[in-house]
């Protein structure tokens, strides 16, 4: 498999939020999914908010929110660090 068919298959195809939960669908076939409390700048958004979503390979992206997720973060299993301003 070349570097290229990889990342193919690493694509974000689709993004579903539903029962409190966030769903990445990759272009392998694989879906991964993580409690949506776990991104709360997520699961304060609008419906409008959270349709306009850019997906890329590893990744979707919120610009609305300037924010995203991280198909490899989302494998940990751990919620991701909130940096908050000071």
């Amino acid at each position: 498999m070349t570097d290229q068919s990889a990342a193919t298959n690493d694509q974000v195809v689709a993004v579903d939020i539903r029962e409190n939960k966030v769903y990445v669908s990759l272009a392998n076939g694989r879906v991964i999914g993580n409690p949506l409390d776990w991104y709360p700048w997520l699961a304060q958004a609008t419906p409008e908010q959270r349709a306009n979503v850019e997906m890329y390979i590893l990744s979707a992206y919120w610009p609305d929110l300037d924010d995203g997720i991280d198909v490899v973060e989302m494998l940990k299993g751990i919620p991701p660090r909130v940096i908050r301003a000071t």
